[in-house]
Order: C-alpha cells, then structure tokens, then sequence
C-alpha cells in the first residue's frame, strides 16, 4: 500500500512539474512577444485574485485606478501640489484592460509604459487597515465609445520610457499623460483637456524636492506648461468615481 501511495506522489509530481514548466514557457512567449509587460507565468493567476469582482463590484475595461502610492519622495512631492477627489492626494493613475476575465492595469510606471496584473498594482499602494488606497473613475456614458480606441492606443505605447521631466512632446510618458494621450473623442481631440501644471505648494512656493529633482535631469521645471495628474483627473466631469477599494 505504502508502495502504491509513493508511486502516486512520484507521478503527480512529474505532472505538476511538466504543467509549470509549460505554462513557465508560455510566460516566457508572452514576455518576448508583449514589451512592457511585467511577466508573470499564466499559472500564477490561478492563484490569485485577478478576476474583475471585488465585494460585489466588477471592474470594466476603460475604468481608471488613482492610486495613493507607497511613502517616496517622488510621491510625497506629488501628494504636495496636487489634491483629488474627496480631499485624497493621489499620486498615480492606471488604466483598466480585462481579457479573459484577467485584469490588468495599463500605466506608465519608471522606467516605461508597461502592463501590471490588478494583483501587483493593488499591493504597490499605500494601505488603510490592510486595504490599498485606490479609487475607480468610470467614464461616464456619452464617453463610453472612446474606450476601445484608447484601450488600443494605450497598448500601442507599451515599451515606451517613462517621462521623468514630465514634458508633452518627447514621445516619453507619465502616467496621467499616458491616459490623458490616449482617450480622445470622435474628433480626435482629447476627453481630458490639458491643464496648467503646478509645482508649487499651499504657500505658493516649489518645494526643494522639485528644485533638485529638474536639476539632477538638466530640466526647466515646468510650471504652468500644459499636462495633467491623477488629482486633477479623479475630479474631472468626463468620470465618476463608482468604487473604493480602501471602504
């Protein structure tokens, strides 16, 4: 009987053994074939909860994450000159794309634009009682018609380097700008119209944060040029915001 047994284990060992190097194969294809995507063997996602459904809510593709982003000082200077919905200074924003029941998020992330299973996107946020800080913006109805395009137009710029001095024509992107560049109505102009970048803190001054920061990149700080962030997006009219992952 122990006999019988131990051969059982041995046999499903080899099984297992050959399933995760198949599927490991398979990542490795996705990974050559896909650039910008954070690769992670197909296996995986039977292990984790990437599916569309959190507490009776699903996610749709084309919704928009804004996230609070763990404690850095990029993050903590962005907290800084920006403020989003409900008074919540978010600090990053990704895109929704759902295939096969799998999500993904779309963001434009150092060092490029890349895509990042729902899973890992959630667990780079900052927490309140073990729960990531991140808000879904929907678009609202009249602008549902520009999500496959964007959806499209966001994958397009997969493997595209991030934009580190946040500039609106240098074929680079940041995550805002990745969003903002691909959602544009049936006329091709954008659903999210540019604003006036600020820099500047509640006193009216720019932090020395952003003083080093363009510096060590041989940068003009861009105050007041056009662009965007995920404050200013989240409080946007184009959207509403249907769910919280942090209540």
């Amino acid at each position: 009987m122990k006999k019988v047994f131990k051969k059982i284990l041995i046999i499903t060992g080899i099984v297992i053994g050959v399933l995760l190097l198949a599927f490991g194969g398979m990542a490795l294809k996705m990974k050559s074939e896909l650039a910008g995507f954070r690769c992670i063997p197909v296996f995986l996602c039977l292990f984790f909860a990437c599916t569309t459904v959190e507490d009776g809510f699903r996610l749709q593709t084309g919704d928009l994450l804004f996230q609070v982003g763990q404690s850095s000082g990029l993050n903590e200077a962005i907290a800084g000159v920006t403020m989003g919905e409900s008074d919540i200074h978010y600090t990053h924003v990704g895109i929704v794309f759902i295939e096969n029941d799998i999500v993904f998020v779309i963001e434009a992330t150092p060092p490029e634009v890349c895509i990042t299973l729902l899973d890992t996107f959630l667990h780079q946020s900052a927490m309140i009682a073990e729960k990531p800080v991140v808000a879904v913006g929907r678009l609202k109805q009249e602008y549902y018609q520009t999500i496959p395009q964007a959806v499209a137009r966001a994958k397009m710029l997969l493997g595209k380097p991030y934009d580190y001095v946040y500039s609106p024509d240098n074929d680079a992107y940041y995550c805002s700008e990745l969003v903002a560049h691909s959602f544009l109505d049936n006329q091709n102009k954008p659903v999210f119209e540019p604003l006036s970048m600020n820099f500047r803190d509640a006193d009216g001054n720019i932090p020395s944060y952003w003083i080093a920061y363009f510096e060590k990149y041989d940068a003009d700080i861009p105050e007041n040029q056009p662009g965007s962030n995920p404050g200013d997006l989240s409080r946007s009219d184009k959207i509403e915001i249907v769910f919280r992952y942090f209540e």
